[in-house]
């Protein structure tokens, strides 16, 4: 095992938001030149509220993956300065990468509602994703306080 594997799921993090930054960045531009179904001035808005549902998902997605998963990077790095790379957190990385990936698909492509609980179907791989990483922060310092 290499302790710098900890990095390729953070590698993964990175492309996954840049790759929905992408698509907003595809999308805003063809509402721009394509769409005209709103004013000039609409696309100065950060959300751009001039758009179809499908740029506003992906910009409310994009907005969520630079808001919790900073606590992931933070945490991949604690757990490399501090020396404590090992299989089990490699595991919870990719672990946390994956589910984002379903979390993002479902948020910009399906964004499907549970109907029992009235809930949308995304909350329960960003619940996961949250224990995820509140795990990984628990063991760190359970490994650093020993």
């Amino acid at each position: 095992m290499n302790p710098n594997d900890i990095f390729c799921p953070v590698f993964g993090m990175f492309m996954l938001t840049f790759s929905v930054w992408a698509l907003i960045l595809i999308l805003r531009l063809k509402s721009i030149h394509f769409d005209k179904a709103h004013s000039n001035s609409d696309w100065v808005v950060p959300l751009f509220q001039g758009g179809s549902n499908f740029l506003t998902y992906t910009q409310r997605n994009f907005a969520n993956l630079l808001e919790f998963p900073i606590l992931f990077y933070v945490v991949c790095i604690v757990i490399y300065v501090t020396g404590t790379v090992d299989e089990y957190f490699i595991t919870l990385a990719y672990s946390f990468f994956y589910i984002r990936i379903i979390h993002s698909v479902n948020h910009i492509f399906l964004n499907i509602m549970v109907p029992v609980i009235g809930v949308p179907l995304r909350a329960f791989p960003w619940l996961l994703s949250i224990a995820i990483v509140v795990w990984m922060w628990v063991r760190v310092f359970c490994m650093l306080a020993a």
